[in-house]
């Protein structure tokens, strides 16, 4: 693998310390963005692990583009309506549940290299160790990742799954500007430096280095992408559903899920 460029690496960290400063020097609540004590993500937004979406406690958001942010969600809410989810409907369809949990399975294992690494980062050696653990159960009893036999195993089951944002968070860096991306949605600054970061930790991209060609880049990621539409498009349900503002709903959920996910 490539190392980075000096000039990317230090963008990066110009990023990072200016979403710091930016976040610092602004971060009005929520409520004083809507005028509102709480906002609701929905009534329907209370499943599993995606709870967090509908927590209605106030939280703080530096929102500066909103206008910008607004039109960007108007653009993907049309996308993901008209694209996005009969894509996912017609990838239910082909695929049975069995066979996309194995693609899920067999693409959450490969990217054993970014939750070592920000459990390391983050001091918690434990976990690290416990991450080594399920990834060897998991690559040799689980046929390479398909199946997660490590799930059986108490110690191993409930191991959190960190990422560079949640490392940084406990570093004390704040999450800074809220963002809204094309294609990918919300999320902060310090998330989106973050993602960098854990993108050049996922094997999946070492391979788009090692092996340059649009062909093969698309044949090897197509089915990670693929493979959580549908679970986004769920979480995205939760979060608007009969929301009277649904931007509104949507930022205060992926806020306060980032804020429970760091808890953890």
């Amino acid at each position: 693998m490539k190392s980075l460029p000096p000039v990317f690496a230090c963008l990066l960290l110009l990023a990072l310390a200016g979403c710091a400063s930016r976040d610092k020097a602004q971060a009005p609540s929520e409520a004083a963005a809507t005028g509102k004590a709480t906002v609701s993500t929905g009534g329907s937004a209370a499943a599993s692990d995606d709870d967090d979406w509908g927590d209605t406690a106030e939280v703080k958001v530096d929102d500066p583009i909103e206008p910008v942010n607004r039109g960007i969600f108007w653009f993907n809410h049309q996308l993901y309506t008209y694209v996005a989810k009969p894509f996912s409907k017609a990838y239910k369809f082909v695929f049975p549940e069995i066979m996309r949990k194995g693609i899920r399975n067999a693409y959450d294992n490969v990217r054993f290299p970014v939750r070592f690494v920000n459990h390391t980062l983050q001091g918690r050696l434990d976990r690290t160790a416990l991450e080594t653990g399920r990834f060897l159960v998991n690559t040799t009893a689980g046929a390479g990742g398909l199946m997660t036999p490590s799930d059986k195993i108490p110690a191993l089951a409930e191991v959190p799954k960190p990422d560079a944002g949640q490392t940084f968070s406990k570093w004390g860096i704040p999450n800074g500007p809220y963002l809204v991306f094309p294609l990918l949605g919300p999320t902060t600054c310090r998330d989106l430096v973050g993602t960098a970061g854990d993108t050049v930790l996922n094997p999946i991209s070492w391979l788009a280095f090692i092996f340059p060609g649009a062909g093969w880049t698309v044949a090897v990621s197509a089915p990670s992408g693929a493979h959580s539409v549908p679970d986004r498009m769920d979480t995205y349900d939760m979060a608007t559903k009969d929301a009277l503002d649904p931007y509104i709903s949507a930022r205060t959920g992926y806020i306060q899920y980032r804020n429970a996910q760091v808890k953890k």
